[in-house]
């Protein structure tokens, strides 16, 4: 019955992230991996820098993760909702017709606000959790050949962390709350790499990779609630492809297939999450209805990480939706300024526990509202 946190970024939709890093490509439920529409690109595939010219953006997605939980027993029920604010945004210089030199920031606030202990232990304080995540991404392209676009990208991450109330079995069989340590930080760095192929104007194929992301040790946390971790909020590796095709003019149809790795991290871990890897399907479209605006819609679907086995030791992680749908626009002001926006819905989804996790149950859902402004020179 252990109860810890999670890792990486926000519990939104896809896996343990939210859909779209950019509001753009939220808009597509996240569809980006060969289609980039601004200076968050490097977030999803670093190559994507080379495509989207010279240009910052900044914006928030606000996210709401609702969850129930019967903790026990259907006569123990919790409830958390909360909205997060997560900011995202980027910059990126032509700085020839071949190399562009950019930095794309993606970021995390999430957690879980319970209200009371889970338990009615002595000593048990209030269930509460929170993890904030800042990655920038400097980033460089480069056009080898007319249709060839590589782009490599650092990951520099910063992590705050805290958790309450979480309640773990002793070796007699009674259970026993763990302190909280306050709120602890820390640092981490990664790689990514990214392709692009764009053969006609038309169609255009995309594929990345990042890397683990090793964290620093969170102190305190690291000799109890994430020992299972090494004391680390490690952020797992990814990678995938995509696709985009402009079957008219104006009008862009995307697909992506992403792998979500969490082996050799707490979240994959028997000991502290029990999740299984996921793999996500997105599709998306972008339509330039006129000069001003573009309307875009998304759909995205992907396996439950965690199963009914493990239901116990996820009570302050807020569970994620695996199936989403997503619509969004923007609006140009000039050819030089526009401003987003999307809302995305996160299905509920409902585990009911067994084994360990017999008497635990989780039902989430999510809603997503998000703006952006971007200015192209």
């Amino acid at each position: 019955m252990l109860a810890i946190l999670p890792t990486k970024y926000a519990h939104a939709v896809d896996g343990i992230g939210l859909s779209g890093n950019g509001v753009k490509s939220a808009g597509m439920a996240g569809t980006s991996i060969a289609f980039p529409q601004d200076s968050t690109a490097a977030a999803d595939n670093p190559a994507g820098m080379g495509l989207v010219g010279s240009r910052v953006d900044f914006g928030i997605q606000l996210l709401e993760p609702l969850t129930d939980f019967d903790y026990g027993s259907d006569a123990n029920k919790l409830h958390t909702g909360k909205v997060y604010p997560v900011p995202n945004g980027g910059a990126n210089w032509q700085i020839t017709p071949r190399l562009t030199l950019g930095v794309s920031m993606s970021s995390v606030g999430v957690g879980t606000s319970y209200g009371r202990p889970a338990l009615p232990i002595a000593g048990a304080g209030v269930a509460q959790s929170s993890l904030q995540t800042v990655i920038a991404a400097p980033t460089v392209t480069y056009r080898v050949t007319e249709h060839n676009i590589i782009g490599v990208s650092l990951a520099l991450a910063y992590e705050r962390f805290s958790a309450n109330g979480a309640i773990v079995p002793t070796q007699d069989g009674t259970l026993k709350p763990l302190p909280s340590h306050g709120v602890s930080n820390a640092f981490g760095y990664g790689a990514r790499v990214g392709y692009i192929w764009q053969p006609t104007p038309e169609f255009t194929f995309g594929a990345s990779y990042a890397s683990r992301i090793r964290m620093g040790r969170l102190s305190g946390y690291d000799n109890d609630l994430l020992a299972a971790g090494g004391g680390r909020i490690d952020i797992g590796s990814q990678y995938g492809a995509g696709i985009a095709y402009k079957i008219i003019p104006g009008v862009t149809l995307a697909a992506d297939w992403l792998h979500i790795d969490f082996s050799n991290t707490v979240i994959g871990s028997s000991q502290g999450f029990g999740w299984q890897s996921q793999d996500f399907f997105r599709i998306g479209a972008a339509w330039d209805v006129n000069s001003r605006w573009t309307l875009r819609a998304g759909f995205s679907r992907g396996n439950h990480p965690i199963g009914p086995s493990v239901v116990a030791q996820n009570l302050l992680s807020a569970m994620p939706v695996s199936t989403s749908v997503s619509a969004g626009a923007t609006y140009r002001f000039n050819r030089t300024d526009d401003v987003s926006g999307v809302f995305e819905y996160g299905f509920p989804v409902r585990v009911t526990g067994d084994g360990a996790s017999t008497g635990f149950s989780e039902r989430t859902r999510t809603v997503v509202v998000g703006v952006s402004y971007g200015h192209s020179f």
